[in-house]
């Protein structure tokens, strides 16, 4: 349903690559073995005996400030079982790397928690972080939108009368929205999917009100897979720390790419969605879509409820003659 507004390359991101895009002298080993392959997507959609599964999406976001931001929004995927043994095995890491909460920020400039890290240690647990969210998790997802194109194409003149307009980062998240919906889609809508977003900017609240207005549209056609939102923090939250990381690398992926400098093969395509990363990018005109979609649904909304109003009055008026 989605198709038209977005396009999704879907890749592999090793850790020796997530290392080297922390600016880390010291690289894991490349094996050469696939390096993320958790049961994913297809693993839901050819499991039978789950009648019912309840997701939990995990969002953070990055290069959110200054004067025109390109907004990254990351989240990662999971079912509960998956969620439950992520977080024993984060605990683990946490105790026996000595950090109670991973900020990028802090991690990349060596700070606060991180301060006195070497390189090695740094690489290492970036190894160790990657290789928890690929082997317990089911999907990746990062978006990012420019400020220029934002204000170009979706604020720019017209806008729709009685239209609520999403701030950049709202629009961000309704694109990892449409993903995500589309990643439901899969088992017919059978499942539950509830959202966690880390508290904090200024704009988590328009997210909330992009949700509960598609959960109210959804259940409106019948469709009840969206469940709660929650805001959280890292500290009371940790499987916001992962969606923190990604943002982060997929900043630095594009400051890389775009500089010539991203090594070869850093980003691996990959057939499937089992166990991805889907790098999101709106297609062209996608925004303007946004504006145009909403007057077409507000007209049907309309003409609905123009039809209820008129059944109605034929409904009293038949009752009054016939009394």
């Amino acid at each position: 349903m989605h198709g038209r507004l977005l396009s999704a390359v879907t890749l592999r991101l090793d850790s020796t690559d997530a290392e080297y895009l922390y600016q880390h002298e010291q690289l894991a080993p490349d094996d050469g073995a696939d390096r993320w392959h958790p049961r994913g997507t297809n693993y839901f959609r050819h499991r039978s005996h789950y009648d019912l599964v309840i997701f939990t999406a995990n969002f953070d976001e990055t290069d959110t400030h200054g004067p025109k931001p390109t907004v990254i929004l990351a989240d990662f995927v999971g079912h509960t079982y998956q969620w439950q043994r992520f977080n024993k095995k984060l605990a683990r890491l946490q105790a026996a790397y000595d950090f109670n909460v991973f900020h990028a920020t802090d991690f990349k400039s060596k700070r606060r928690e991180f301060s006195g890290w070497s390189d090695e240690k740094c690489a290492a647990l970036i190894a160790d972080l990657v290789a928890l969210v690929r082997d317990n998790l089911a999907l990746g997802i990062t978006v990012a939108l420019p400020c220029d194109r934002f204000m170009n194409e979706y604020r720019a003149p017209p806008i729709p009368s009685k239209m609520h307009m999403d701030s950049q980062y709202g629009a961000c998240f309704r694109a990892c929205m449409g993903y995500l919906i589309d990643f439901l889609a899969l088992r017919q809508h059978r499942d539950t999917l509830n959202i966690v977003i880390e508290r904090g900017h200024p704009n988590v609240r328009d997210c909330e009100r992009i949700f509960d207005d598609l959960k109210r549209r959804f259940h409106n056609i019948g469709v009840n897979s969206l469940g709660s939102f929650t805001i959280e923090r890292k500290d009371t939250w940790p499987p916001l720390m992962v969606a923190d990381m990604l943002a982060h690398t997929y900043s630095m992926v594009r400051a890389k790419d775009a500089a010539g400098t991203l090594p070869t093969g850093a980003m691996q395509p990959t057939k499937t969605l089992k166990g991805s990363l889907a790098f999101l990018e709106l297609a062209p005109n996608a925004l303007a879509e946004l504006k145009a979609g909403y007057v077409r649904f507000r007209q049907l909304e309309i003409d609905e409820w123009r039809q209820r109003r008129d059944a109605k009055r034929k409904a009293a008026s038949s009752q009054g003659q016939s009394s």
